[in-house]
């Protein structure tokens, strides 16, 4: 049995434990063991999502006809009928993938990449150059739903390397490994210092080494540093372009004084000499 800090979300092993034990984490939350609720193991019906063990082949509350299979990814049990993994998130009609994924091969250096579950996230790693693809529910949960215990269970499972730029004879713009189209090259985020590789429809990759210095940056508050500095910038740059209006402003106003004012001598001294003719 896995218990769960309610206030850091780290995880422990406490199998074999009487219900009511203490438990303190090492954040010092102190949690205690309680007795397991009657749907503990049990699966959702995919038809009305009531509990339902199983080894039934029958929904007891809607009737539906239930037919147990895995997952694709994480090889959880699921329902046929439920479109995404409870456990990973991966869709269900999808097919399923060994070891190595031989349709998905690696954007650097095309070997296989490896489908991996680390917690509640799939990754696919290539044994080769160390890269990283994330799918998009993967980046989401890594960067929207910050939990301390996925970083450290990724940056634990993830091989260190030196985030190097890519080196002569590399190819600079790589290929999304699910749809085979060119991925664009952007930077993470501002401050990160990691250049990724993104497919707007289903990931992003990483080379050897940046996944781990991003959700470092990420769970250090980086990105919330990074869009008061974005934030500060189009403050600077609209602050400049107000400037550049105002001054263009009063420039055009001294130039028509000073026409106008020309126009007036000019048209008096045309007047004194026709003046001086007609005398």
């Amino acid at each position: 049995m896995i218990l769960a800090c309610a206030g850091c979300d780290s995880r422990y092993d406490v199998s074999g434990y009487a219900v009511g034990q203490a438990f303190r984490c090492r954040c010092g939350t102190v949690t205690e063991l309680a007795a397991s609720a009657p749907q503990a193991g049990m699966l959702a019906c995919p038809r009305c999502a009531a509990p339902v063990d199983a080894t039934h082949a029958q929904c007891e509350y809607c009737k539906a006809a239930l037919l147990l299979k895995a997952c694709p990814r994480c090889l959880s049990r699921v329902f046929h009928g439920h479109k995404h993994c409870p456990e990973c998130g991966s869709q269900i009609d999808h097919a399923a993938h060994g070891d190595a994924r031989a349709d998905a091969p690696c954007p650097r250096c095309d070997q296989p990449l490896h489908a991996r579950l680390l917690g509640d996230v799939v990754i696919d790693e290539c044994r080769g150059c160390a890269g990283v693809f994330l799918d998009k529910l993967a980046i989401e949960r890594v960067v929207t739903d910050r939990r301390q215990a996925r970083a450290e269970a990724l940056l634990g499972a993830l091989r260190r390397a030196d985030v190097r730029p890519v080196q002569p004879g590399q190819r600079m713009y790589v290929k999304c490994p699910s749809c085979q189209v060119v991925m664009n090259r952007r930077q993470f985020a501002t401050g990160a210092r990691v250049v990724v590789d993104v497919c707007r429809s289903h990931g992003t990759f990483f080379d050897a080494g940046e996944l781990p210095r991003i959700i470092e940056f990420v769970m250090q508050g980086g990105l919330e540093a990074a869009e008061r500095a974005e934030l500060q910038r189009m403050r600077d740059q609209a602050r400049r372009e107000l400037q550049s209006a105002q001054y263009a402003a009063i420039t055009e106003s001294r130039s028509s004084t000073y026409a106008n004012e020309h126009s007036g001598r000019s048209g008096a001294i045309v007047i004194e000499l026709l003046a001086s003719l007609l005398r």
